[in-house]
């Protein structure tokens, strides 16, 4: 999923900021200069992406020539 910041605003003015495809902190890091120019934030909630390990690439060499 690519990443996406959506900022939605409801009849009423009430204004939700949501990221999505971002793992660990990196959506609140991502947010944090729109919430500001919006002002007062006045609750968050963490989805479950916030609390998924970014994935690390990890590669394997067996070395030697095994049985001889």
């Amino acid at each position: 999923m690519s990443r996406q910041i959506r900022v939605k605003v409801s009849p009423t003015g009430e204004i939700t900021v949501e990221a999505y495809g971002f793992k660990g902190s990196g959506c609140e890091a991502a947010t944090k200069a729109i919430e500001e120019a919006l002002g007062t934030k006045v609750s968050s909630r963490r989805k479950s992406d916030y609390w998924s390990r970014p994935l690390s690439h990890q590669s394997q060499q067996t070395l030697g020539g095994g049985d001889s």
